[in-house]
């Protein structure tokens, strides 16, 4: 009821078109809520035109989960070795990268950045830099690892793979936008799986 409650607050604040609220216990997988809007009535589901209200969005759906993957390649990069929180870089507002420019949310340079100013400031330029320093071939392991490539096998109907296909092709680019959460799309339950790892000492655990 708390979080129902709390999506249509947000629901009405922003005017969204969709939403969700998925709370998971990262040491155990367990679920304590998951809650999505637009719902539908299952009394008179008959009358829903939108069929795909009908999808359970956190398992049934994949996205681009943007900044928030942020934390996984830092995750990556410093449990690598390949940086420090206070490893430090120059952000120039973009980088290029295969003949891209890649910028920030803002397009505006920092100049010297630590790692952890790069998470506080959500920094493209800078989890470009984190991935690129651990490599590209270290950094699918670990995407295996945190088993984006799987299923999360919830207990729940109807559950897909997230998508990250376009890194089979190598280029760094791909690579690039991957580090910061575009180009790559997961499930909302494989996204709070990967996330919940951080959070209990490293553990994949399987929800339920």
């Amino acid at each position: 009821i708390v979080a129902e409650n709390e999506l249509v607050s947000l629901f009405e604040l922003w005017h969204a078109k969709s939403g969700g609220i998925l709370v998971l216990e990262p040491k155990t997988g367990k679920v304590l809520a998951m809650s999505a809007l637009p719902e539908f009535d299952p009394n008179e589901y008959f009358k829903e035109e939108n069929l795909s209200v009908f999808l359970n969005p956190f398992v049934e759906k994949i996205f681009e989960v943007g900044s928030v993957f942020k934390a996984i390649t830092m995750a990556i990069a410093k449990d690598s070795g390949s940086i420090t929180p206070e490893t430090t870089y120059v952000d120039r507002g973009f980088v290029e990268v295969g003949g891209a420019r890649l910028k920030n949310f803002d397009e505006k340079p920092r100049g010297k950045r630590n790692m952890t100013q790069v998470l506080e400031e959500s920094l493209n330029t800078g989890v470009v830099f984190a991935m690129q320093q651990t490599g590209k071939k270290t950094f699918k392991e670990y995407l295996e690892s945190f088993g984006f490539y799987e299923k999360t096998n919830i207990d729940l109907p109807g559950e897909v793979k997230s998508n990250l296909s376009n890194l089979n092709s190598g280029r760094e680019v791909e690579f690039a936008t991957a580090s910061f959460g575009q180009g790559i799309a997961l499930s909302p339950i494989a996204i709070s799986r990967a996330l919940a790892v951080l959070a209990n000492g490293g553990r994949l655990v399987e929800p339920y």
